[in-house]
């Protein structure tokens, strides 16, 4: 058994599942929705069986997606300064990181404000499709695979501190008025990070084979 198979919880042999701290064997169980089960040997958590994981995957994923255009494209903050109005979106500021010589600064948050976190939301939507349609979609390990390497890549966290503390200094310099796209935004962020801790990785898996 290799480490990313360990890492990932596959099943091999038949009916068994590692430990992801111990490397452990143990027999996999079906426990009841809301049940952790634990490593008899370091007692580190097995896996957490979520209540309708894959439905709130779906829900969660089409939520972030119909959001996340507005998020990007609509103006996240207006200053007012001395008669003079600017406004601007997530999309603007990217590409002003560009013009003004940034160019590496900009590739790096353009990849983890803008396309990792829609990747994410695509991905997770289409697995999730392909699960509770029962659809036979041999690609659909590989996917979740990538879906799960690249998890950890998006970072709107950052990129919200980053808005938040453009409020504070610029409070005293110019009225500001707050758009559409800023609570588009929060709630795409706090989408991403509902999904990502109601997420049931084990269930996927087995959902997965399952469908396979």
């Amino acid at each position: 058994m290799t480490k990313s198979q360990l890492n990932n919880r596959s099943i091999e042999p038949e009916g068994l599942i590692a430990c992801p701290e111990c490397d452990l064997l143990i027999r996999k169980t079906e426990p009841d929705p809301g049940v952790k089960c634990f490593c008899p040997r370091c007692r580190s958590m097995l896996f957490h069986v979520k209540r309708n994981p894959v439905e709130a995957a779906l829900i969660l994923s089409l939520t972030g997606l119909i959001l996340f255009v507005p998020a990007m494209v609509l103006p996240i903050m207006t200053l007012n300064a001395f008669g003079l109005e600017q406004s601007a979106n997530i999309l603007q500021w990217v590409s002003a990181l560009f013009q003004t010589g940034f160019h590496m600064v900009g590739i790096v948050v353009l990849l983890t404000v803008v396309v990792v976190p829609l990747l994410k939301f695509l991905l997770l939507f289409y697995v999730s499709i392909a699960i509770r349609m029962k659809t036979d979609w041999s690609n659909l390990g590989p996917i979740f695979r990538f879906y799960k390497r690249i998890d950890e890549w998006g970072m709107l966290e950052i990129c919200m501190l980053g808005i938040l503390i453009s409020i504070i200094k610029l409070k005293d310099l110019a009225q500001i008025s707050y758009g559409i796209g800023l609570f588009c935004f929060v709630l795409v962020l706090t989408i991403n990070l509902i999904a990502s801790v109601t997420f049931d990785e084990h269930k996927c898996w087995s959902s997965i084979k399952d469908v396979k």
